[in-house]
């Protein structure tokens, strides 16, 4: 009787240990992959870091103006609000005020903006006048305008580079 007592305590043993090696073999899975992982992260971020160091070191070879010119990764844009317009439309029943920001290419091309805002001001206010409230009332004639704004924007400082990127609708009311 003391060998058949013996066999179950045996038996009730041997499942103990099978949970305790699987749970060595998890930990040391765990252990792997993290490992792993945190390795991965620092070569990245390695990498990432001799990228910019170089690119920094171009950069200080250049020198001057063309280093300066040359737009900054993850530099935020340069906007600029323009005062408001107030138009009469093409038809002499309705009116528009349209409020406009330009996005530029940086701070530098705002001054020499501000330099040429009369003839930009004045090209806005003849083109925008020309159009009628129908044109403007679907998306595509509004694209269509905000289109046609940013080559007259630009057309002004065309000898001198693609400075204005974008015009953004501040406000837009038609009446």
């Amino acid at each position: 009787m003391s060998n058949a007592a013996a066999l179950p305590a045996n038996e009730a043993a041997a499942p103990a240990k099978g949970k305790g090696k699987l749970l060595v073999v998890l930990v040391a899975v765990f252990a792997v992959l993290a490992i792993g992982g945190g390795g991965a992260a620092w070569f990245f971020h390695q990498k990432a870091a001799s990228a910019d160091a170089k690119a920094e070191g171009e950069e200080g070879k250049e020198g001057g103006k063309e280093a300066k010119k040359k737009a900054e990764p993850g530099k935020p844009p340069v906007f600029m609000t323009l005062e408001n317009f107030t138009v009469n439309l093409a038809g002499g029943d309705h009116f528009m005020q349209l409020g406009l920001v330009l996005q530029l290419k940086d701070e530098e091309t705002s001054e020499k903006v501000k330099a040429y805002l009369p003839m930009i001001r004045n090209k806005v206010l003849l083109l925008v006048s020309s159009k009628t409230s129908e044109e403007l009332e679907s998306p595509k004639g509004k694209q269509a305008l905000i289109d046609e704004i940013l080559a007259n924007a630009r057309e002004p400082l065309h000898a001198e580079g693609d400075h204005v990127q974008a015009v953004l609708l501040g406000s837009m009311l038609v009446q």
